[in-house]
């Protein structure tokens, strides 16, 4: 079953909510998380912190969604410069964090971390049930600076009954291609998977074309083009079930952060 990168991130900006509030930049001692919602539990995500609801711009957050925030940067009074980033400010230190469906006081999911001042952590909520709850999987993200002609890519198997993928990168779109990730497997069930989550290769700028497949195998699973801009930061991670139908089906999801 194949899909594109393409149209999933057409889905992705058009179906993205209007930003009616601008931030400063967060301040450096302020831990930053980015949520995704890809569990089809959860049709419109409201989110906690130490049992108190927590207000995203883009509340509340629709399958396949990221919550993003426009901050203002270098704010002049009449034309402030503006960036969108996919991550909210919360206070460092040990936090509860709970997450539920618009209009019901039921908790889907509950989970601690003791979070540290200045790091940036990405949470995606998937759609496998442990002890009742929707699994969620927090990564502290490891973001460098890099070079002019650099960015900066990873790979997440979010997928519950996806086999471990590997992913091929074709620069220029081209023929001639090459694996940039090697047996991904779905992360909440895969330790060396979720530690590999953390970081972000390094790729050069430019357009791809890219295809996911089974570990070790042609076997063809996803593909499509994305453009990567000098030093962007990319996220792309699957979604779905292999064996599901309809909105359900293994796609993908695309995060591209402004540096």
């Amino acid at each position: 079953m194949c899909t594109f990168f393409s149209c999933s991130i057409i889905f992705f900006i058009s179906c993205k909510k209007e930003v009616r509030n601008i931030y400063q930049i967060p301040p450096a001692d302020s831990a930053h998380i980015s949520i995704t919602n890809i569990s089809p539990s959860i049709s419109n995500l409201q989110f906690y912190v130490n049992n108190k609801l927590f207000s995203l711009p883009d509340s509340p957050v629709s399958f396949g969604e990221t919550a993003y925030l426009t901050y203002i940067k270098n704010a002049t009074t009449y034309s402030p410069d503006t960036l969108l980033l996919p991550y909210i400010n919360i206070t460092p230190g040990f936090q509860e964090l709970s997450f539920g469906s618009y209009n019901s006081s039921n908790i889907l999911s509950l989970m601690n971390n003791n979070f540290e001042p200045g790091a940036n952590y990405s949470l995606f909520l998937t759609d496998t049930a442990i002890h009742g709850s929707v699994t969620t999987v927090l990564l502290k993200d490891n973001i460098r600076t890099e070079a002019a002609t650099k960015s900066q890519i990873r790979f997440l198997n979010l997928s519950p009954d996806a086999p471990p993928l590997d992913v091929w990168a074709y620069p220029n779109a081209g023929y001639t291609g090459y694996k940039i990730f090697s047996a991904c497997a779905y992360i909440p069930n895969d330790y060396n998977s979720f530690i590999n989550a953390e970081s972000f290769m390094d790729i050069d700028a430019g357009t791809y074309y890219f295809e996911a497949t089974f570990a070790g195998t042609s076997t063809l699973v996803l593909a499509g083009f994305l453009v990567i801009p000098p030093q962007d930061v990319v996220t792309i991670y699957t979604k779905g079930y292999l064996s599901g139908s309809g909105g359900n089906t293994i796609d993908v999801g695309v995060i591209q952060y402004q540096p």
